[in-house]
């Protein structure tokens, strides 16, 4: 029934997407139901071809007589910088060196 009542206020659920080249947000498409909105967020992020995923709200609001946009779900893949990666890798392998050379000079 929710979705009727969404359908009925006009409101509006936009996907937005941030590809990992970081051009800028791209539009998916809009919904009229959260819940399929949400869903379709999720496996948008879920496809590993995007960085961040950002679900918007608009509807209109009478007393105002305007429209009114909100972020209602933001989605973020969660990765790990490069420059943590190599500062791992520069330390496991300046230990293991390291140890090699106090073994090989017992």
């Amino acid at each position: 029934m929710a979705g009727q009542a969404e359908k009925q206020q006009g409101i509006e659920y936009t996907i937005y997407t941030y590809a990992m080249k970081k051009d800028g947000a791209q539009s998916q498409g809009t919904l009229t139901e959260m819940g399929q909105a949400l869903s379709q967020a999720e496996q948008l992020l879920a496809s590993k071809k995007y960085c961040k995923v950002e679900v918007k709200q608009k509807y209109f609001d009478k007393k105002q007589n305007r429209d009114i946009n909100t972020t209602l779900k933001v989605y973020e893949s969660k990765r790990i910088p490069l420059i943590l990666i190599i500062a791992v890798f520069a330390v496991m392998l300046c230990a293991g060196a390291g140890t090699g050379y106090f073994m090989a000079h017992r």
